[in-house]
């Protein structure tokens, strides 16, 4: 059974590394680094090993430091950074669903949402940042840090950025099906639907 295994894992392996040839080799190099850290969350879950330093009390509203990873095509990427930050939007148990934030305005995305200056994220107190609501995603805990000169480890949105947030993704994400229904029974029966069967 041992064999099994170490045939099949060289040829994993073998593939990747075929994969791999004549794309651009800082790309891979990235690529393989984020391999290599995503494999250690791996095996600091699989072995339940204690979360590193976390912010404190991660709760809504607040701007954490996320290891998002090298992904797919257009999917948010740390391709030559160390993460992005992002908004929490929940937290259960291990994961959180976060929302990840750029200083790049997608000006053909309704899902790019303007949040303006956030105190204390820019050193220059004039960058905008804005939220890529087509990125929303839950994550392990573990891809989260603190992040440094901040006493809590984190930032929080104000209370009038937060409002702008639940009214856009109000908006885009819920809207037009809650308009499709007459009464509160209805609408939860459908959200209840859709949970069952997704």
């Amino acid at each position: 059974m041992h064999n099994n295994y170490k045939i099949l894992h060289e040829k994993i392996f073998k593939n990747i590394r075929k994969n791999l040839v004549n794309l651009d080799p800082d790309l891979v190099l990235q690529y393989l680094l984020w391999l290599e850290k995503k494999t250690v969350y791996f095996r600091q879950s699989v072995l339940k090993v204690s979360y590193g330093a976390q912010p404190d009390d991660i709760q809504r509203g607040d701007i954490v430091w996320v290891e998002f990873g090298v992904n797919v095509g257009n999917e948010l990427s740390d391709v030559f950074t160390k993460g992005h930050y992002a908004l929490v939007w929940a937290v259960d148990l291990g994961n959180v669903v976060v929302i990840p934030l750029t200083s790049r305005n997608s000006y053909n995305s309704v899902l790019c949402l303007d949040l303006g200056v956030i105190k204390g994220l820019n050193d220059d107190g004039i960058t905008r940042s804005y939220l890529k609501l087509d990125a929303i995603r839950s994550i392990s805990k573990r891809r989260i840090g603190r992040m440094p000169n901040k006493p809590q480890g984190k930032l929080t949105l104000n209370q009038n950025q937060l409002d702008k947030v639940k009214e856009h993704i109000y908006n885009y994400f819920v809207k037009k099906d809650v308009n499709n229904y007459s009464n509160e029974l209805e609408i939860l029966n459908y959200i209840a639907f859709h949970i069952e069967n997704n």
